[in-house]
């Protein structure tokens, strides 16, 4: 039979969480450890906590260490007999000692007693939509540290941090619906970030402690939030404004999104607007318009997509639709020059300088530019569509703007939207090029230095994903050096390979499960096949329905199956969710590959059903294939592998 499993070895992988009851170990002044343990969080697999009695209160702080992840020092808490020490910037499926040291009561700062007791833990594995991302590193990055969003095919979002090989040490994953986007990290330590429309701050361990949704004095926040010294935060908002626009041939009631500035202080609720766009500009002069097509919404003018701080306290601003860069003055009353786009107050002797649809700019210390360069409507006659990180000097006297830097990859790449470049303080670039084309090519972070030479190139690959064409990495960030006040002691020797990564096209590697793949394949070889369903054997087994291929292509996972479960008597006139059970799902939430071959396992509901019927979509709502089970089934109780 074609699909019929093979057995696998299986890798053995787990979770472990070690309790101790320690032999007091003398300290300074006098503290003691009575009792400690280590344990990793069920909700996060890259959070652990150690917890810490003492025979009277003192400061703590916890080292952990692998050979190859690095060894890291939490900072000192504060006084007490009882401490729970959050332990983060962690590695999947990577075993760590740790070691508890006591500080007495001496001030702070003073140096701490010699390792009291320790033990050891063991992460997880990633959630399965980071493990099946296929990646690819090179070389190594000068940043111990890069925060990035990943945003998949099928809606699912995540923010990252990646050690200085590539390797995922910390991840935060909210549930649908939401975008992940930009991301500042708040002066206090918690990340602040968009989705969608909203503004949410997290700590560092993903607990959420602010939040206010779009409308009212927040306006509607769009595409970035930076966080400023005093602790409060800036962001471009968006209102809808209907215009005359008869006199350029328009309508009479034309809508138009126009964009301001926002400041929010989340520790008082405080918003305040201070800058408006349409009071910058005139709205209906055609000159200040760059020919974009109308969104669903209006016309989108400005389309502000990035905001950052000058060297001199002023506000860089994005136009996307304008071809764009703006200086505010530091009280933002002031337009202090234009570049690019309509009436610039700088010209390029160069054309191909030029800059289209661009985002995140930057002014650096030397009064340079820096701007991610997507390329979008360039002309042929400056190189057509490409996409670069571009420096641009500028000159005061003579008003003109020139290229003094540029990393164009080649062969080039284009990202048509999103993207980031940002100038780290080693005179490096970290440049991400984000949505790709053609669709599902491999979305490169790369790390360049001031000669352009890659030092460190950071690649995964959508194959995996369904609707490739949505998978993104909106920015990606340099310039951070701990996730929650940890210390680097001695920096990751290896980049992080599970023992059971699997290497598929072109030297991409991702993580796979052989351990659960072997117990699954082991239930299936046992079981009679049910039926069989385009590329598919299916299986009923344990109260679950399986889908088995043993030569699996990316195709035959590529898009969303369908199971439809009726109970007896029931049948399709009620509609989704009301004649059946709606267990629709994609391949990366149920699903397991190993070696070429596909395994897929969805927990049936607990009644015996009438009639099944599956098979995945295709265009539209058609069927690639599709299959029904008819009559009574009876299914032993549901199990998990």
């Amino acid at each position: 039979m074609r699909h019929r499993f093979r057995s696998y070895c299986a890798l053995a992988a787990s979770v472990s969480s070690l309790l101790h009851a320690a032999s007091p170990a003398a300290a300074d002044a006098g503290a003691a450890v009575v009792r400690h343990g280590a344990a990793v969080s069920a909700a996060n697999a890259l959070i652990a906590e150690v917890r810490v009695s003492l025979n009277r209160a003192a400061r703590v702080l916890v080292e952990y260490d692998n050979p190859l992840a690095g060894r890291y020092r939490t900072a000192l808490s504060e006084p007490g007999a009882e401490h729970v020490i959050p332990i983060v910037r962690l590695r999947p499926e990577t075993t760590y000692e740790y070691a508890i040291f006591v500080a007495g009561d001496r001030a702070a700062g003073d140096r701490e007693t010699a390792a009291g007791p320790g033990g050891r833990f063991t992460t997880g594995r990633l959630p399965p939509a980071l493990a099946a991302m296929p990646v690819r590193v090179t070389g190594r990055s000068s940043q111990p540290l890069i925060l990035s969003d990943y945003r998949r095919g099928d809606g699912l979002s995540y923010f990252v941090f990646w050690d200085e090989t590539g390797a995922v040490v910390w991840y935060h994953h909210e549930p649908p619906p939401f975008r992940a986007g930009p991301v500042t990290r708040l002066p206090g330590g918690n990340f602040l970030f968009r989705n969608r429309s909203h503004l949410t701050e997290i700590t560092p361990l993903g607990e959420e402690v602010n939040r206010f949704r779009r409308g009212g004095q927040w306006g509607i926040p769009h595409h970035d939030v930076t966080a400023l010294d005093d602790g409060r935060v800036i962001y471009p908002s968006r209102e809808v404004y209907v215009f005359d626009d008869s006199v350029n041939g328009g309508s009479a009631r034309t809508a138009f999104l126009v964009d301001n500035l926002r400041v929010w202080d989340p520790r008082s609720g405080r918003v305040e607007q201070v800058w408006d766009a349409k009071e910058a500009w005139d709205i209906l002069d055609p000159e200040q318009r760059v020919p974009r097509p109308p969104l669903a919404d209006g016309y989108g003018w400005t389309h502000v997509n990035s905001i950052s701080i000058g060297p001199r306290g002023n506000v860089i601003l994005s136009s996307h639709t304008r071809n764009q860069v703006v200086s505010l003055s530091p009280d933002f009353r002031t337009l202090a020059w234009q570049l690019g786009g309509p009436d610039s107050d700088y010209e390029f002797p160069n054309p191909g300088d030029r800059f289209y649809r661009q985002h995140t700019a930057s002014q650096l210390a030397n009064g340079n530019v820096l701007v991610f360069d997507n390329g979008s409507t360039r002309p042929g006659s400056e190189g057509g569509r490409y996409s670069r990180a571009l420096e641009l000097r500028l000159d005061d006297v003579a008003g003109t703007a020139r290229k003094v830097w540029e990393y164009r990859p080649q062969p080039d790449l284009y990202t048509p939207r999103f993207g980031s470049a940002y100038r780290l303080s080693n005179g490096n670039t970290l440049v991400n090029f984000s949505v790709r084309e053609p669709a599902g090519a491999p979305l490169p972070v790369v790390e360049v230095d001031a000669a352009g030479n890659e030092v460190f190139r950071f690649e995964n690959l959508p194959a995996y994903e369904p609707r490739p064409q949505d998978a993104a990495r909106y920015r990606a960030y340099g310039g951070i050096t701990a996730i929650m006040g940890e210390t680097m002691l001695r920096p990751p020797a290896a980049a992080h390979v599970p023992a059971h990564a699997e290497t598929v096209a072109d030297g991409f590697t991702v993580a796979a499960d052989p351990a659960r793949f072997r117990a699954l394949a082991a239930a299936v070889e046992g079981a009679p096949r049910s039926a069989a369903g385009g590329p598919f054997d299916l299986y009923l087994v344990d109260g679950r329905l399986v889908y088995a291929n043993a030569e699996c292509a990316d195709e035959d996972v590529a898009e969303r199956f369908f199971l439809h479960v009726f109970p007896a008597g029931a049948d399709d006139s009620a509609g989704a969710g009301g004649g059946f059970d709606n267990l629709d799902f994609w391949f990366v939430e149920h699903g397991l590959r190993w070696r070429g071959a596909c395994l897929a396992a969805v927990t049936l509901p607990d009644y015996a059903p009438g009639r099944i019927r599956t098979g995945q979509f295709g265009s539209g709502r058609d069927a690639l294939w599709s299959v029904e089970f008819p009559g009574k089934i009876d299914l032993p109780p549901a199990a998990e592998p």
